[in-house]
């Protein structure tokens, strides 16, 4: 069924909504507590000192001098990125082989994904849950295509009472390439049983928006609730909106 919505004035209709998860549809408020929790967790299994785990935390991203940036270091970085790149912090550092380092790191990740009460962090961006709740009502179909493990979108969705709202989650583990290959989102436009001409394609980044492009989504469009500036978004967006609040669901 097509939902019929308004961007920049302009008259549009279609029937799926591929959406970036953080930065679109979340910020990223609680990204520094994740990785704080995951620093814990790794500083806790290998037993640092206070200066290792506070070096750790700077790593990932906890810089002491910029407490209200929540975008910095391994936080914006695809997850399967950030894994790798600790592991191998880790074993520079001489804290273990590197195997073992990414079979612990990726433990304490997981176990953060488990544990972690995201209900208390989790920030939807303006318009979100609104944008998503129009969706539905009108009979439309919504995935969301992420870099972050699927699991941990999964977790997500249910803390903010979302799961009903969204027909598919690809997760980063589910393709074998990422954005700005089209891979994730055709795989989103399989699970939702549409041709990509019948979606839109919603994200932060420029990447988020090529791969809109390549898959042969309709449109797409970039928000300004998370990394990326509207000069970066505009030459792969058909609209570059302030937040989701700009969509008119008619």
């Amino acid at each position: 069924m097509s939902v019929h919505f308004v961007v920049s004035g302009r008259p549009c209709s279609a029937s799926g909504f591929l959406f970036d998860k953080d930065g679109t549809l979340l910020t990223f408020d609680h990204w520094r507590a994740v990785m704080a929790e995951r620093a814990r967790r790794i500083a806790a299994a290998l037993r640092l000192t206070e200066l290792e785990h506070a070096a750790l935390r700077r790593f990932m991203g906890l810089d002491p001098a910029r407490p209200e940036d929540a975008t910095g270091g391994l936080i914006p970085v695809p997850r399967a990125d950030a894994e790798e790149a600790t592991a191998l912090y880790l074993a520079k550092d001489g804290k273990g082989e590197r195997a073992k380092m990414r079979s612990l790191v990726a433990r304490a990740f997981r176990e953060v994904d488990e544990a972690f009460p995201f209900e208390r962090y989790l920030r939807p961006t303006p318009g979100a849950e609104e944008g998503l709740r129009a969706i539905r009502r009108a009979g439309g179909r919504t995935a969301i295509v992420t870099h972050d493990a699927g699991a941990a979108a999964q977790h997500h969705l249910a803390a903010l009472g979302w799961a009903e709202l969204l027909d598919a989650v690809i997760g980063l583990e589910m393709c074998a390439e990422r954005k700005p290959s089209p891979e994730p989102l055709l795989t989103a436009c399989r699970a939702l049983r549409l041709a990509p001409g019948e979606t839109v394609m919603v994200g932060d980044t420029a990447s988020d928006l090529a791969a809109g492009r390549a898959a042969g989504c309709q449109l797409t469009v970039g928000v300004l609730t998370g990394l990326g500036k509207e000069e970066d978004l505009a030459p792969v967006a058909d609209a570059v909106l302030p937040d989701l609040t700009a969509v008119e669901f008619l």
